[in-house]
């Protein structure tokens, strides 16, 4: 029973594909013919479509090429008119200055007329120029047009905006050996206007003159008008492109039609009654568009004919420029192209057709080769059913494998992290041991890739995958964890030394450089570590904690580790409240500014003060700077803490300075997030004129580790702040990496010797050489030397006799309200 039935499924399998392949041949070639026909219209469409949008983009294109040209003539005018009239009088000084070198023998008088008559009969620019010449007394020599004015003064003459034009010329000729002169006349044909008139003058020392001439701005425009309208009319492309000019009035300026040019149209009509000259107008002065219409003539017909157009304006001349494309030039294209694709597709359809009938008949004795074929191999498909369940299982495996590691350097990716975390855990726990995770980042990868670029990276953290695997022992894992992070879990460790241990392994493989494709990196690391069961038993807890003293370790020293512990955990908590009322603290008006007088030693008398911010918040009570600022600027907050201390204590000074014959000057700490602001120069500069106060009395305080941070990108800014009159100081000196370069090449005004030297003046004997040394730098680089942290007699006398200028701290006072300066210290100022 079962031989027969095999026997029917082999018949079937022999005639079913065949009688299948048949029906399915049939299908396929009705479902072809009408695609076939489908996509003859869509592609007859699509040309359409297609070769219109090319020929108006043409079009526009022509447009936009005539509008720069004359944007460019017209932006050239002036200097077009300055050129010429220069080279003019250069020419007339040429001439004076050769019959003056043959006629030195001659009195004044005579030479001066043999100049004259020279120059007087000089025309230029279509008999519009001419040449005058002046005293620089204001005494006519030569007027061509106006010859009654010879031998007059015109000293007073001024034209219609009040200049005294011969006066100011001849200063400035005079002054400068040459210059060009602007003044406002009518037009002897037009009273009723002013126009601009450019002059150019020459100084002549013999005799005391200046040669000159002048032209109106708007005749030398009219010329390059007529230049650019005679450049159009000659453009052509294609059997019937060119290009038209009308203006705003409808005057025909420039066609190719030359007797239309000089008519107006304004009113005109096409065939079908459409004002269209009055549409072009329209859209030309919207911006510009596409104007459908019928137009006048057709080139290559000579007969009215619908276009397309388009038009754009020129609205300081009142021009409209257009080309276009005939609608009967483009059908009459697109007939010739629609046969083409209409006979192309019937081709195409005939070859599929032909094809997929040869393609029938092969496969048909395909199918009935296989179908005999299949009888006498279905016995080893068993075998093979076998074969391919073993290699599914391989490729799932393999699959397994690929999902849950990492393809760059084939360690276990985050998906097999929690796992081995889990594991891990269970073991120490079973053991009676400890469980250590620790969370590995590169310090300065980012550089890495961007100096050697993104393939010598990846090379480099293959390399380091090989040394991690290397210092792993039975029971350790490793996981990439993203990025240049990795995490080493390491269980059953018998206390914290046994954990510093595999630290200390991690850190070994930094000590040595690594060659990656010929070149030499050097690479270090920063560690958090969390512990089980001291730091928690959760996964994704341990993995947080360990991520958080990541941060703050590379926070505090790149290439450092660092165990997790409470504190830190407070730490974090505390700076997430300071960080969350912080975001409110202005809008309560919780910061505040006061002002640590700073003291001129030698008289005694209060130089100035700084600014200083402080914060009470309402929830967590007086707020360090030292907590706040930095989370201030890790936020982006500085940015608003710090234009709040700029403007309120510039608004507070201003009125401690209002009506005292001494002003005091003020002091203000910028923070590096603030002076890498877009725009902040200029957002200072406004801030402080509000406020009318001098610039050369506000001092900007910056710190060592700002300039060593990116001294090529502040470098420009500080030069623009000294530009503007600020004054900068360099804030906590030599408590960095002080150089001298910074004093060299950057316009520091001011030195500000840290408390912790001044602290230490009396007691320590490098402290005080320090001090010494650095207020001998600020007397060789002509510096302010000012000292903080002030606090006893002793050590003013001391910074006094070493000539340093200016102190602050709390032997003269705290950091007062204005209030209490004012009180304490107007009194003073005005004594």
């Amino acid at each position: 029973m079962k031989i027969i039935s095999d026997q029917k499924l082999i018949r079937l399998i022999k005639v079913a594909p065949v009688l299948v392949v048949g029906v399915f041949i049939i299908l396929l070639s009705t479902i072809i013919i009408y695609n076939n026909h489908t996509k003859a219209k869509s592609d007859i469409a699509s040309l359409r479509d297609n070769f219109m949008a090319l020929q108006k983009a043409v079009a526009k294109s022509q447009i936009d090429q005539v509008f720069q040209d004359i944007q460019f003539e017209k932006n050239q005018t002036k200097n077009t008119l300055k050129n010429d009239i220069k080279q003019r009088v250069n020419e007339a000084y040429a001439i004076t200055e050769s019959i003056y070198q043959q006629n030195q023998d001659k009195p004044e008088a005579e030479v001066t007329q043999l100049i004259t008559d020279s120059l007087r009969r000089i025309s230029f620019n279509g008999g519009r120029g001419y040449f005058f010449i002046y005293k620089t007394n204001g005494i006519n020599v030569m007027h061509p047009l106006l010859p009654q004015m010879e031998g007059t003064s015109k000293w007073d003459l001024k034209d219609i905006r009040g200049r005294y034009i011969v006066r100011e010329m001849g200063e400035l000729v005079k002054t400068n050996g040459e210059s060009f002169y602007h003044w406002w006349f009518v037009k002897p044909q037009d009273k009723n206007h002013q126009f601009e008139k450019i002059g150019f003058g020459k100084y002549f020392a013999p005799y005391d003159w200046f040669i000159g001439t002048g032209e109106y701005l708007v005749d030398v425009e009219n010329d390059i008008k007529a230049r650019l309208l005679k450049r159009i009319s000659n453009i052509r492309y294609g059997d019937n492109g060119y290009v038209f000019v009308i203006d705003y009035q409808g005057n025909y300026l420039s066609h190719f039609k030359k007797s239309l040019v000089g008519t107006n149209n304004l009113d005109g009509r096409g065939a079908n009654g459409f004002p269209f000259v009055r549409k072009i107008i329209n859209t030309a002065q919207q911006g510009g568009d596409y104007v459908q219409y019928i137009g006048s003539v057709m080139p290559t017909t000579g007969l009215p004919a619908k276009k397309i157009s388009y038009v754009k304006g020129i609205t300081d001349w009142n021009w409209v420029i257009g080309t276009g494309v005939y609608i009967k030039e483009v059908e009459n294209y697109l007939m010739k192209r629609e046969a083409i694709v209409r006979d192309q597709n019937k081709d195409e359809l005939q070859k599929i057709l032909l094809l997929s009938f040869l393609a029938t008949l092969i496969l048909i004795l395909v199918l009935v080769y296989l179908g005999r074929s299949i009888s006498r191999r279905f016995d080893k498909f068993q075998q093979h059913i076998s074969s391919n369940i073993d290699e599914l299982q391989r490729t799932k495996d393999q699959l397994h494998y690929v999902a849950h590691h990492d393809a760059l350097t084939q360690l276990p990716n985050r998906l097999l992290l929690k796992e081995r975390i889990t594991q891990g855990i269970e073991r120490s726990k079973l053991n009676n041991t400890q469980f250590a995770l620790m969370f590995v980042d590169l310090d300065d990868f980012k550089k890495i890739n961007d100096l050697y670029g993104h393939s010598i990276g990846d090379k480099l953290l293959q390399a380091l995958s090989h040394e991690f695997e290397s210092i792993l022992q039975t029971g350790d894992s490793i996981t990439r964890f993203g990025g240049d992070e990795f995490i080493f879990c390491f269980p059953e460790l018998q206390d914290l030394r046994a954990a510093e241990k595999k630290v200390e392994r991690i850190q070994s493989i930094f000590r040595n450089s690594f060659s990656i494709a010929g070149k030499v990196i050097h690479s270090s690391c920063s560690i958090g570590v969390t512990m089980y069961p001291d730091d928690g038993d959760d996964p994704e807890k341990l993995i947080s904690k360990s991520d958080i003293v990541l941060y703050k370790s590379k926070e505090r020293q790149k290439g450092g580790v660092l165990f997790f512990n409470p504190q830190i955990n407070q730490q974090v908590h505390k700076d997430l409240k300071i960080e969350s009322a912080l975001r409110l603290a202005l809008k309560r008006n919780e910061i505040s500014v006061v002002y640590q007088p700073q003291i001129m030693i030698q008289s005694g008398e209060i130089h100035g003060v700084e600014a200083l911010v402080r914060w009470h918040s309402e929830q967590l009570g007086h707020i360090s700077p030292v907590d706040f600022i930095g989370i201030a600027e890790d936020t982006g907050l500085i940015h608003e803490i710090g234009m709040f201390v700029l403007e309120q204590s510039l608004a507070d000074i201003s009125y401690f300075n209002l009506d005292q014959d001494h002003t005091i000057a003020l002091s203000v700490n910028l923070s590096p997030r603030q002076l890498n602001a877009p725009q902040f120069v200029e957002s200072l500069v406004a801030t402080v004129s509000k406020h009318n106060i001098d610039n050369q009395l506000i001092t900007l305080e910056i710190t060592e580790n700002l300039l060593i941070e990116d001294l090529t990108y502040v470098s420009p800014i500080l030069k623009q702040l000294r530009d503007h009159g600020f004054n900068l100081s360099l804030d906590d000196f030599g408590t960095g990496y002080s150089s001298l370069s910074y004093l060299s090449n950057l316009p520091i005004n001011e030195i500000k010797i840290d408390r912790s030297f001044v602290n230490k003046l009396l007691t320590n004997s490098e402290s005080d050489n320090l001090v010494r040394a650095i207020i001998a730098i600020g007397e060789s680089y002509r510096l302010t030397m000012v000292a903080e942290g002030v606090e006893t007699a002793e050590q003013l006398a001391k910074l006094s006799n070493y000539h340093c200028h200016i102190a602050q701290g709390y032997y003269f006072d705290k950091p007062l309200s204005l209030t209490d300066l004012t009180y304490k210290y107007r009194a003073i100022v005005d004594s």
